[in-house]
């Protein structure tokens, strides 16, 4: 067998090692967070991180790889909550009351993320206090957009579902935070 050959098996090999180690992370620390915080729902932790972890190369191996990856993907869930609002604010079947909830919500979904470029720079910093309140700013995001609508009577937010998704990653990100503290 040629070099070549060998070093093709060796690196499929790598792969997969690498693969199983991050599937085996992600599900402990799901686990592990999932009993420590009544909001976190481990099914929804292990699809969502094994599905983000699947796009990456290489998968995180460690807690600290997994906090940055579940902020990373907290923050393209907000990123694509702006352009779904930004679609849902061109629509002429909202009355004014709704275009002004998704104006605020807007607002409030660009905002956080600010607040999670913060968190992944204060998480990289090693300053794990200032990342934990940038979390927490963000996870309220959801919860103040969905609010907005129901302050009308009979009123229904659009966006029930997406804002239910947002809260879930952010909670994952903060658990994740806190179980790195611990161990930090």
């Amino acid at each position: 067998m040629k070099f070549s050959s060998y070093l093709l098996i060796f690196f499929i090999f790598l792969f997969l090692f690498q693969s199983t180690n991050s599937s085996n992370l992600i599900s402990q620390s799901c686990k592990e967070a999932s009993k420590n915080d009544p909001n976190l729902k481990y099914d929804f932790c292990v699809a969502s991180l094994e599905d983000a972890s699947s796009n990456l190369k290489p998968p995180p191996t460690t807690l600290e790889g997994l906090v940055d990856m579940s902020i990373q993907l907290t923050k393209s869930n907000g990123t694509n909550m702006v352009s779904i609002i930004s679609k849902l604010l061109k629509d002429k079947d909202f009355d004014q009351y709704a275009k002004a909830c998704l104006r605020d919500c807007f607002d409030l979904y660009s905002d956080s993320l600010s607040d999670l470029d913060d968190a992944v720079a204060a998480f990289k910093r090693k300053d794990l206090d200032t990342a934990a309140i940038k979390l927490s700013a963000s996870l309220d995001t959801s919860d103040t957009c969905e609010d907005q609508f129901k302050e009308k009577k009979g009123e229904t937010s659009p966006l029930t579902k997406e804002n239910q998704v947002y809260f879930e990653l952010n909670v994952i990100s903060l658990a994740f935070l806190q179980m790195f503290r611990q161990h930090y």
